[in-house]
């Protein structure tokens, strides 16, 4: 059965996609089974509201921790590592991260190099 392109099965696998996400490590990282999580991506089971909630927010934050650590990355390898990291920044606005950042960079940077 095929879903509605506003489902959280359809945006979630775009956002997976687009981050470039394995499925086990979505299926971690957002506790949701892997089969489950396969069969929703290929149509033939809903998540829970619930399910469909929590990978939607996940992804979501994801995707702009991404964009608000650039140029550092997020590792995609190891679901604990990268729900750390949605720890560490939980409730910060991108702005606020890329300040973060910003700081950190000017903390690492030799002495001649500080501005």
């Amino acid at each position: 059965m095929p879903f509605a392109s506003l489902s959280a099965e359809v945006r979630a696998k775009k956002l997976m996609q687009d981050l470039g996400l394995r499925q086990s490590f979505v299926a971690a990282i957002c506790d949701v089974g892997e089969s489950q999580l396969s069969k929703a991506f290929r149509g033939m089971r809903e998540l829970s509201n619930e399910e469909g909630l929590r990978l939607i927010t996940t992804l979501t934050r994801l995707a702009a921790l991404r964009d608000a650590l650039s140029p550092l990355a997020i590792d995609s390898r190891d679901p604990r590592a990268a729900q750390g990291v949605l720890d560490a920044f939980y409730g910060f606005s991108a702005e606020e991260i890329h300040r973060r950042v910003f700081v950190l960079f000017l903390l690492l940077a030799p002495e001649g190099n500080k501005e």
